[in-house]
């Protein structure tokens, strides 16, 4: 019990630490900034950046998963409804991006397109997606038939989320809830088999 509660405690410091490392690294470009001066930013010493975070990028990637939350953790706090599919099941495991998007739209566009801007961040969300992606397929293996169904649910949801922010931060009139239902009920058309297991 003691080890969840410091894991917590260590999650919310980083959030923090990178949000405020993340204000000076969307006022002057990530690029131009140091870890020394993103450190001094939050606070703390350039030692203690690198203990909860691997970089810049990292940090970076960080404040904008804060927003988002983290969506195997959504996924295991869910229970199936009855005659769910499991695209309906993980659709609902994207709602609280959804719900920040739709509260603080502006700064969720603005860390959206920093990342997209940026190769090393790019690369650092993609390396993200692919940690959430396996926390993602632990989540979802109660409600699949077996494990590869798990992990290619998890890879088609994280696919079609990482898509509709392209699409939302690209598009004007639509909201990311427009766009990200759009997706899956494209995926829901190509195989209305998927079905959660009870």
């Amino acid at each position: 019990m003691g080890s969840v509660v410091r894991d917590r405690v260590r999650e919310k410091m980083k959030v923090e630490l990178a949000e405020q490392a993340y204000a000076v690294f969307a006022e002057r470009g990530v690029e131009n900034v140091t870890v020394q001066q993103a450190a001094q930013a939050a606070g703390i010493s350039r030692a203690t950046f690198f203990r909860y975070f691997s970089s810049k990028e990292d940090a970076v990637v960080t404040a904008l998963r804060s927003m988002t939350g983290h969506f195997a953790d959504m996924a295991r706090s869910m229970t199936s409804q009855p005659g769910e599919s499991l695209l309906e099941l993980l659709r609902r495991s994207f709602e609280p991006a959804v719900e920040f998007a739709e509260q603080d739209p502006v700064t969720m566009i603005s860390r959206i397109e920093l990342i997209r801007s940026t190769p090393a961040l790019r690369a650092s969300w993609q390396e993200s997606l692919r940690e959430q992606q396996a926390a993602l397929a632990q989540a979802l293996s109660p409600f699949c038939a077996n494990q590869r169904l798990a992990e290619t649910a998890a890879l088609l949801g994280l696919s079609l989320y990482d898509h509709a922010l392209d699409r939302w931060v690209g598009t004007t009139g639509s909201t990311l809830r427009e766009i990200l239902d759009e997706a899956f009920d494209f995926a829901a058309m190509i195989d209305d088999n998927w079905v959660v297991k009870h």
